[in-house]
């Protein structure tokens, strides 16, 4: 067995069945990797789409749990994969066709254990070509610690990559459970000790934007999850980075100083969320004050080459002078609720 795709769900009965069309229509032969399809006590007509293609591809198994979160179930996933490599993708996302074998190939004759490739962010449903039209790539092969340095901007998510899965088992590493974001610490793991990882120049992910993602969704007790959610990973991003240091990682600076720039941009992204919230003042005050302690408020090195825009700009400004942000606080929330302005980035 030479890939394990290891796909949670829950609730997922609008988006499953298009992940699922896109990892059998790979340049793979379908016995050679087995789509392993978890349930997390999913309350609508998700499993019954999963049974029913279930039926027609041998190479897909269904395991069905009480709901456990997605940490939890994808820790499950390796515990069952049986594949060389391991890949996760999220039920509501999917691959452009003929892509996973060209990445396979390449993990494989390389001898990979991290091999990252290119996402697309976007609402549509049907991007099934890849504009990728090269068969071959070349890239170069790099030591984790390197890889991490090299991308900066790289993304949290566990969807851009595939693991050797006795890479992944020595390790010892598992996702967070319970947790915000559970991949934003496991990535920077998994990477931290691989000997042999790459970056792929092939356009392979769709990431969908939906309305009723956990980031868009708008109900107050849900926003006030969210808000505490960003600080519980920001205070483990510094407990990460104390740690890089505290071992003397080669590149540990450069590496600490990636972890803090994610830091900032969790903790900007959160103003947004206050915004929307009832937050009073007083407890935006706590949370800013918590921020303070561990030196991630005001942000810093926000702006730069991923954000330039005028309006990062203007709006850092406002969020790092708590006193102004207060005083526009009460305006943002009027406009914001009489649709005048548009909050969701």
């Amino acid at each position: 067995m030479k890939l394990s795709i290891v796909v949670p769900f829950y609730n997922a009965e609008l988006h499953i069945e298009r992940c699922l069309y896109s990892l059998v229509s790979q340049n793979i032969d379908h016995g050679d990797y087995e789509i392993i399809l978890i349930d997390d006590g999913s309350l609508d007509n998700s499993i019954k789409i999963a049974e029913k293609f279930k039926n027609n591809h041998k190479n897909v198994l269904i395991h069905s749990q009480r709901n456990k979160g997605l940490g939890a179930t994808r820790n499950k996933g390796i515990e069952l994969a049986k594949g060389k490599y391991i890949y996760f993708i999220d039920a509501d996302d999917y691959l452009a066709s003929n892509t996973l074998g060209t990445i396979l190939k390449h993990a494989e004759e390389l001898d990979l254990e991290l091999l990252g490739f290119n996402t697309i962010a976007t609402e549509k449903t049907d991007l099934f070509t890849s504009k990728t039209k090269e068969k071959t790539h070349s890239a170069d092969i790099l030591k984790g610690v390197d890889f991490l340095v090299k991308n900066k901007y790289h993304r949290l998510e566990a969807w851009w990559y595939i693991i050797k899965r006795e890479y992944l088992l020595e390790t010892d590493y598992k996702f967070e459970e319970g947790k915000f974001m559970e991949d934003a610490i496991f990535t920077f793991n998994i990477f931290l000790k691989a000997k042999r990882t790459m970056f792929l120049q092939i356009d392979a992910h769709r990431y969908v934007k939906t309305n009723d993602s956990i980031m868009n969704n708008n109900k107050q007790e849900h926003l006030l999850k969210v808000i505490e959610d960003y600080i519980s990973l920001v205070f483990r991003f510094d407990t990460l980075a104390n740690r890089i240091e505290a071992d003397h990682v080669l590149n540990a600076q450069e590496i600490v100083k990636s972890i803090k720039y994610k830091s900032t941009v969790s903790i900007y992204f959160m103003f947004f969320k206050i915004i929307k919230s009832k937050m009073s003042i007083k407890d935006i005050n706590k949370i800013l004050n918590r921020l303070k302690k561990i030196n991630m408020y005001p942000l810093k090195g926000f702006i730069g080459e991923q954000y330039f825009h005028k309006k990062f700009k203007l709006t850092a400004f406002i969020f790092n002078h708590k006193y102004i942000f207060y005083i526009f606080l009460y305006p943002l929330r009027l406009l914001y609720k009489f649709k005048l302005i548009n909050l969701d980035l």
